[in-house]
């Protein structure tokens, strides 16, 4: 799993690349961390092949602790396998998931 942050305004957006298994959930929750203060984080999953549970997990403990904070976290740009996995999960409706990231983040700024 490889992650390039970039600041679009107010946001921080983490561009991920790959799977999202055991070592992709290790790295996705390392480079979360810092980030995870209450402000504005966007996941794009353009080049996302799948999610594990672990991923899950990962992301609803970065959910969790974002709302807690009164922050937000935005996922978005899934190709429809990966936006597949999220509807089995129930997750769809848990997160706030977008078809365009960059275009919610350029509506809000």
């Amino acid at each position: 799993m490889q992650i390039t942050e970039s600041k679009i305004a107010a946001w921080t957006v983490l561009a991920l690349n790959g799977k999202i298994d055991q070592a992709g959930a290790d790295a996705l929750k390392a480079a979360l961390a810092p980030h995870l203060t209450g402000g504005f984080v966007a996941l794009d999953f353009t080049h996302v092949e799948y999610v594990t549970s672990q991923g899950f997990r990962v992301l609803m403990q970065a959910l969790k602790e974002q709302t807690a904070k009164g922050g937000r976290l935005l996922l978005g740009n899934m190709s429809e396998p990966v936006r597949m996995f999220f509807d089995m999960a129930g997750l769809s409706t848990v997160f706030k998931v977008v078809h365009d990231i960059h275009a919610v983040i350029q509506a809000k700024a």
